[in-house]
């Protein structure tokens, strides 16, 4: 996977770093003074790129930095994370199974195992949750996570290449399209240093083959962290790491017998550390309760057009009108048609592709970058916005498990891993200074169109009441409330209060993954007179007096043996008071920003 020892300039004052691949190019030791003194001066460029990445990502975010705590990317997938990010620290303070949860969607609860809960994420964020509660810690999150996923592919291509191709790297895999659709609130999906750590590691099980069991045991820790955030991206890596060995077996046939024994032993060590720090949570995922079977998501639907790859979104800031316009005809949620390069970056990899076929990196990844695109237009082609009906590869993949709740356009993240090795390399290969201007000028050319537009925030502000004192004294400690508006897909905001409220009451209703009647896969409990009468109202389809008429409405809201029902701020809210005064059987009182009925009491 590289071309023997790389004599090409690094950080200043650096040696010569070895860079041994399938031919296996010699240098100096591991542990030699030269690498050592290498190493040490690595560091301070490393710091200061991932200083740059953080500004360059705050910058992107700045909008969520001036109202921190108010203002967040993403909508009601925002509300979600930041619901987990308080729930996992407060679960485990208490002795909770941090992988299920009684307190959302009463009286069945959740498993979080379906629901995409990152607990890695929200362990490691628990100092700023308990300062500074959920929403803040979704925010740092979701501002570090293009910086730090940048930073990871940074550090992995320096293996291979000196510190400003490598940084190029980063910068293209951190500031992807992918990225930026991403983190409007998909925070297990853009919290991806995984892949690039995946590719240093597999470099070194089945290309240097040093220390397998170590190489083994860290991989093993590398998986299980990555399933602890996002299932998905761990089983869609896995997919492309196949599609890479099998590319790297066909171009390298007769090193596969040499190295196949000591590679399979490492894999081994890896899926026996992965299979002991995983056998909690999946064993809560598959054998506990409230689990799914089905697909989660509806297929055929997010997946790439044909005509993706060049045809700009709504999230480039540089584009026609007419070609964004086009952009929104494709399947699937504008955020996830994430696989645009545009055509001058298409013809520099597809340049880079032929001018150095011989670079053993390069000869790796240009056919990765045409599988990895062929798979993410799905299991049939797309061209247009319009299913033509023709299978393509993707329909076979999904008929096996896991992958069938994957969504084939997230694979673009691949497509931009592999697309800025080839972009580094070429970098790092060039020599003569007058190239190297022209070379810095097609690069920033093929760059600059996928420059991100303006994210668009909202704000996500919580009533005094659940933040004050107030909650306490009105809903002891374990008590049931029904949180208004009821929280479901489209309107998930009560969520976010109860996480604000420190966890204090359960309550019916969630935007999360439980099992309907079937035991499929479902976004939202199962419909029922009260949440039906309760949107219907929040939307205005209908009014409190017709929904009372609805047959067994008030008998729903009584099995629920409700302490109380809080009300927040709300679109149709006089209705909505109208609506439960008359189920609760009387009238409630304002307090702080919310309307409350406390029931059971005199």
């Amino acid at each position: 996977m590289s071309t023997g020892v790389r004599t090409a300039p690094g950080d200043a004052g650096s040696t010569p770093t070895p860079t041994p691949g399938l031919g296996l190019g010699l240098g100096p030791g591991a542990g030699s003074p030269e690498v050592l003194l290498a190493r040490t001066r690595r560091w301070p460029v490393a710091l200061a790129v991932l200083v740059a990445f953080c500004a360059l990502s705050a910058l992107l975010f700045r909008d969520g930095w001036t109202d921190l705590g108010t203002t967040v990317y993403g909508g009601g997938d925002a509300v979600l994370f930041s619901w987990y990010l308080g729930w996992t620290p407060y679960a485990l303070a208490h002795g909770l199974n941090p992988f299920v949860t009684q307190l959302l969607n009463v009286p069945d609860g959740v498993n979080i195992m379906w629901s995409t809960g990152v607990p890695l994420l929200g362990v490691l964020a628990t100092p700023i949750t308990a300062l500074a509660g959920p929403l803040v810690a979704f925010q740092v999150l979701t501002t570090l996570a293009p910086a730090l996923s940048g930073w990871a592919m940074f550090l992995a291509m320096r293996r291979w290449t000196a510190a400003l191709p490598a940084a190029v790297a980063g910068l293209l895999y951190g500031f992807s399209p992918y990225m930026i659709g991403a983190s409007y609130g998909h925070l297990h999906l853009s919290f991806v240093p995984f892949p690039p750590i995946l590719l240093l590691l597999m470099d070194d099980l089945l290309v240097r083959q040093r220390s397998t069991r170590r190489t083994g045991v860290l991989l093993g820790v590398a998986v299980a962290a990555q399933a602890l955030v996002s299932e998905e991206v761990l089983a869609t890596s896995a997919v492309v790491t196949v599609v890479a060995i099998a590319i790297l077996c066909l171009q390298h046939r007769d090193q596969v017998r040499i190295r196949a024994a000591a590679a399979v032993r490492g894999l081994a060590v890896c899926a026996g550390v992965a299979t002991a720090l995983l056998a909690w949570p999946l064993a809560t995922q598959f054998f506990g309760p409230q689990r799914v079977h089905g697909s989660i998501q509806p297929p055929d639907v997010a997946v790439s057009d044909l005509l993706t790859f060049v045809t700009p979104t709504p999230l480039q800031a540089l584009g026609p009108d007419f070609a964004v316009r086009e952009s929104l005809t494709f399947t699937g949620n504008a955020v996830e048609v994430s696989g645009y390069l545009g055509l001058p970056m298409l013809a520099l990899l597809a340049f880079i592709a032929v001018r150095l076929r011989r670079n053993r990196l390069v000869a790796l990844c240009a056919p990765l970058c045409v599988a990895v695109a062929v798979l993410s237009l799905g299991p049939h082609l797309h061209v247009g916005g319009h299913n033509t009906g023709i299978p393509l590869p993707w329909r076979v993949l999904e008929l096996g498990p896991v992958l069938h709740n994957a969504l084939p356009s997230r694979l673009s993240l691949y497509l931009v891993l592999a697309a800025g090795i080839m972009v580094a390399v070429w970098l790092d290969q060039v020599r003569p200074p007058r190239i190297r201007a022209v070379t810095a000028g097609v690069s920033v050319t093929a760059l600059v169109p996928l420059l991100p537009a303006t994210l668009l925030a909202f704000s996500a502000a919580t009533p005094s009441f659940f933040t004050g004192s107030q909650v306490k004294e009105a809903l002891p400690e374990g008590s049931t409330a029904l949180v208004v508006p009821y929280p479901y897909p489209q309107q998930n905001v009560a969520m976010l209060w109860q996480a604000q409220a420190g966890f204090r009451f359960a309550m019916p209703g969630c935007y999360c993954t439980v099992p309907d009647r079937n035991g499929r896969s479902s976004f939202h409990p199962e419909v029922d007179p009260l949440n039906s009468a309760l949107i219907a109202v929040a939307t205005g389809s209908t009014t409190a007096d017709a929904t009372l008429q609805q047959p067994g409405l008030q008998a729903t809201f009584d099995r629920f043996g409700l302490d109380a029902v809080v009300l927040g701020p709300s679109d149709h809210h006089d209705e909505l008071v109208r609506l439960l005064t008359a189920l609760a059987g009387r009238p409630g009182r304002h307090v702080d920003g919310v309307d409350l009925w406390l029931l059971g009491m005199p």
